[in-house]
């Protein structure tokens, strides 16, 4: 019997190895890849490792919390600053020779294994020693393979070999979890009981290290009970350990841990922290390398940098949230209260209308205030997530500020508003009229359309879009820099209200732009500073076109047409611009002070029409209840005047600018600003404007030219008369590069046009000249022979008028007179001479007739004897009256 239980133990032997050299040769390639995971997370292993990073905190200018980024109550403690009660309390509960072995506790994996086999197959007790879980809770996954398992195990022996029991404690304490955002025993002893770790009670302590067993089951806030039942347990096993005494045991039993929940009361949904908290995401991009770009070439370059920045924000975004920073910004809580109130006051209640604004302080380009909607706080924040268009606030920096900056206009250039066509785009004014010639500063301050992308066009889109690019709009693409309906605040996407507002600011900067956000000051929380604001600017408009178009938009406020007038209470100087979409979708008031500027937008967060939504309404009347608000103490405070500003009038007659109060009001009649800085510009526009329209009239002249060939005598009669015309209008162009280039055209095609085709066509000429006189020649003989028959038959028809005027004559004759008689032998005179004539026999027919009549005519003696017998009646021979 002894014989063949050996037999079979031995049998059983042999198959155990064997199904284990299975198991090794099968899983070799895994142990490999484990072991080279092992080796790479020790190699970069240090202290920092399993230090978790806290929350990242904002803080406002004076560095009072305002918020903070995730709910986590983290606070990094060393082990001396951690009770002995957590410490001794842990060891008894989860690792009672945590201080003999080396990582690994094989009597521990074997009573697990035991107890599980007892409770057929069901774990009870834990094998893992807090080395493990040191491990598993900071350097693994919570996946539960034997793969993971191993090499936490493998990691647990070399960390034994690294750092010393008491860190490791250490590491331990502060990675547990111990529910409701409670991370690490100090985050958990401050939110559960109220103060530290190292201060807190036996009971409160043996409460804490049953927690983290299982914080959604013993968590004292949802389940006292259960974690005062918790708590006894851990209580048992420090007891059992000889950890605590019986008296303190007893004592600490009867304890139940007041739950006190200590937050910070700080809110991560305000407007300031969600600001504050995507300015330090593009900052960490920035570092990180990422080139931010404002315009485009291309649709598929903007698309590709779109898919870019979006893979970088989200990394960068994850980093800031992920904690372990903190943020010192530029926002003013009472501002931020005064403007917030200006929002929502002056917006009507349950009319579905939205707000946002930005305020920055012009002396240091930081933004102080940001309002992202109605409500205190939101998770949505209007002010810079937002994009809307912005209408006619957009002008300014789009239209007006270019075209003053590229010395393609002065404030007082005339500018007809009229009915205008774009290649079928055909913008038009808010009252649908036109006014004919105006100044550009009448043009801005009553926010003509027609005027606005009369500029645009005329400095150039291409031109004026990188002004935008330069105040580093965030919300552009490449379709925009294509249409003119831009300069009228047609985006494809819109703009942002932090953008418009920095734009504005820029302004007031004198033209240069600051990348400050809100934010000062980014650490980390080891206290390294890895960003700090500067005051470095970039210049986007020069100081003299800054100074102008702020001279320009105080005409918003001031002019009676002004379409901000009605707003200005006077007590300030102020410089600013509406802005209204088609169908008051969205209105806009942005403008500045010397102090601050202010952007403001309302509408609806799903555009539709709004009755009365404009940009003096709702949005002005929130700017201007907010900037009187902060300027209530200020000094009224003119905006500066560069030192390279002139005055100028439209004949050229210039005067010295005198320096005083009020510098809008007192600028002389029929006077206007002039820069110095662009006065050679403006004079270089003016030669450009010329040169194109020479290089034009070139180009047309020169091209017909090259185009035209000889078809005839005529045209070589005239090839030197063509080119020398040709040549007097290139002549008239002021630039000799592009003269001598259409000179060298012109050059080449008279050169094709002269040598052997000349002296062809010279030839045709000649023979021409020898066909026209023999034409000629011939000619003139055939109109000599016409001219003798036209005499001839001239003498017939004379002729024949004298016969035939004598008959006449013979026929008006009263009397037979010896003239008759006269007439008579004239008239046969004249028939003889016609006997060559056709019609001979009539006329000697009817003047036959004519003789016959005439000579049976009465004479004068008949008549007068006639007379002499005629006697007069008497009295008598007629009866008397009666």
């Amino acid at each position: 019997m002894k014989k063949k239980i050996k037999w079979i133990v031995l049998s059983l032997l042999i198959l155990f190895v064997a199904a284990g050299t299975i198991v090794i040769v099968k899983n070799y390639p895994k142990y490999e890849k484990t072991k080279q995971a092992v080796y790479n997370l020790i190699s970069d292993m240090d202290k920092g490792t399993f230090r978790r990073k806290g929350n990242t905190y904002i803080y406002d200018k004076n560095n009072r919390k305002i918020g903070k980024i995730g709910n986590e109550k983290y606070i990094y403690k060393e082990s001396s600053k951690i009770s002995d009660y957590i410490k001794n309390g842990y060891i008894a509960q989860e690792d009672r020779r945590f201080a003999s072995h080396h990582g690994v506790d094989l009597k521990g994996i074997f009573r697990a294994s035991l107890v599980m086999i007892k409770n057929k197959g069901h774990a009870t007790q834990g094998a893992s020693t807090i080395t493990q879980q040191v491990v598993k809770n900071n350097l693994l996954s919570s996946e539960r393979t034997m793969q993971r398992k191993i090499t936490e195990i493998m990691i647990a022996l070399q960390l034994e070999k690294i750092y010393s029991k008491a860190q490791i404690m250490e590491f331990y304490c502060n990675s547990n979890y111990y529910g409701c955002g409670c991370y690490g025993v100090e985050g958990a002893a401050q939110y559960y009981f109220g103060h530290s770790a190292a201060d807190i009670t036996l009971a409160e302590a043996a409460m804490l290290v049953g927690v983290s067993n299982r914080p959604s089951a013993y968590n004292p806030v949802s389940n006292y009970d259960k974690a005062i039942a918790k708590k006894n347990e851990v209580l048992n096993s420090m007891l059992d350990q000889k950890y605590i005494t019986k008296k303190e045991y007893d004592a600490a039993k009867k304890e139940a841990p007041q739950i006190v929940e200590k937050t910070d009361n700080t809110d991560a949904d305000n407007y300031m922290v969600s600001y504050a908290i995507h300015c330090a995401t593009l900052e960490l991009m920035k570092q990180a390398g990422f080139q931010f770009k404002y315009n485009f070439d291309s649709q598929s370059e903007y698309k590709n940098y779109k898919e870019s920045y979006k893979e970088s924000y989200s990394n960068a975004s994850g980093q800031v949230r992920s904690g372990g920073y903190k943020i010192y910004t530029s926002f003013n809580q009472n501002i931020q209260k005064r403007l917030q109130t200006a929002v929502k006051s002056n917006l009507p209640a349950n009319s579905g209308l939205q707000g946002a604004a930005v305020c920055i302080d012009n002396s240091t380009q930081m933004v102080i205030a940001i309002v992202g909607g109605r409500s205190e706080n939101g998770e949505y924040n209007r002010g810079f997530l937002m994009e809307r268009n912005p209408g006619s606030a957009i002008k300014p920096l789009l239209d007006y500020g270019p075209a003053l900056n590229e010395g393609v206009i002065t404030a007082d250039s005339i500018i007809r508003d009229e009915k205008v066509d774009f290649h079928g785009y055909s913008p038009k004014n808010a009252d649908l009229s036109y006014r004919g010639d105006m100044i550009a500063r009448e043009a801005l301050a009553r926010s003509v359309n027609t005027v606005a992308v009369k500029l645009l066009n005329q400095t150039g889109i291409k031109t004026a879009f990188p002004y935008l690019a330069k105040l580093h709009f965030s919300s552009l693409c490449y379709a925009d820099t294509t249409i003119l309906s831009t300069g009228l605040g047609g985006f494809t996407y819109g703009v942002k209200v932090v953008d418009m507002a920095k734009g504005y600011a820029t302004l007031a900067n004198g033209g240069r732009y600051s990348s400050n956000t809100c934010l000062r000051q980014i650490k980390r929380e080891d206290g390294s500073s890895i960003y700090r604001s500067d005051k470095d600017t970039e210049e986007v408009y020069n100081k003299d076109t800054a100074y102008i178009l702020t001279d320009m938009m105080q005409g918003t406020f001031r002019e009676d047409y002004g379409t901000a007038h009605k707003l200005y209470d006077g007590k300030q100087y102020y410089a600013g611009k509406t802005g209204t979409t088609n169908d008051n979708k969205d209105a806009w008031f942005c403008g500045y002070s010397k102090y601050y500027t202010t952007a403001v937008w309302t509408g609806c967060d799903t555009p539709k029409s709004v009755e009365g939504l404009k940009g003096a309404s709702y949005p002005g009347a929130i700017w201007a209840d907010f900037m009187s608000n902060i300027h209530k103490n200020k000094k009224k405070e003119d905006f500066t005047v560069p030192d390279t500003i002139y005055l100028e009038s439209k004949d050229g007659n210039r005067k010295k600018l005198v320096l005083q109060k009020d510098m809008w009001k007192k600028r002389p009649s029929y006077y206007d600003y002039r820069s110095s800085l662009t006065e050679n510009l403006l004079l270089e526009k003016q030669k450009e404007k010329r040169i194109k329209k020479e290089v034009t009239l070139a180009e047309r002249a020169v091209s017909e030219y090259e185009d035209s060939q000889i078809k005839c005598s005529s045209d070589a009669k005239k090839i030197d008369d063509t080119y020398q015309r040709v040549l007097d209008v290139i002549n008239q162009i002021e630039d000799d590069a592009k003269q001598q280039e259409f000179k060298n055209r012109a050059a080449y095609k008279y050169g094709l046009l002269s040598g052997e085709v000349k002296d062809k066509w010279e030839t045709v000429i000649e023979q021409e000249k020898v066909n026209a006189q023999k034409k000629k020649d011939i000619t003139n003989k055939e109109e000599a022979a016409k001219s003798e028959e036209l005499a001839e038959e001239t003498l017939k028809s004379d002729k024949e008028e004298v016969v035939q005027w004598y008959i006449d004559a013979l026929y008006d004759r009263t009397l037979y007179t010896d003239i008759v008689k006269k007439m008579i032998d004239d008239a046969n005179t004249a028939l003889a001479k016609c006997t060559d004539l056709s019609n001979y026999n009539t006329l000697s027919s009817n003047l036959s007739e004519a003789v016959s009549y005439a000579e049976n005519l009465p004479t004068k003696e008949s008549v007068a004897s006639e007379q002499e017998a005629i006697t007069m009646p008497s009295e008598d021979d007629y009866p008397v009256d009666e």
